[in-house]
């Protein structure tokens, strides 16, 4: 199985850029799970075709297209 492409819409993006060094690390931790399953542990359906998921000091918001196996950050919510 290939594993997934991650791609950050613009604000995700900045708000990735400008996470503390551990929020990085654990974040970076959480894309390698996510790239491999999307779907599974610790992701959550949220009913409507997204996905969120949890890092330390923060969460993703996602939907993932399997016709192009990528997963398309949608949000980023660092706390």
């Amino acid at each position: 199985m290939s594993a997934y492409a991650i791609r950050y819409v613009d604000r995700a993006a900045r708000r990735k850029a400008a996470l503390s060094p551990p929020q990085r690390t654990s974040l970076e931790e959480l894309e390698k799970r996510l790239g491999l399953n999307p779907f599974g542990a610790p992701a959550t359906s949220n009913r409507d075709n997204s996905w969120s998921a949890s890092f330390q000091g923060g969460f993703l918001t996602y939907v993932v297209s399997n016709q192009h196996v990528v997963i398309n950050v949608i949000d980023m919510v660092a706390l």
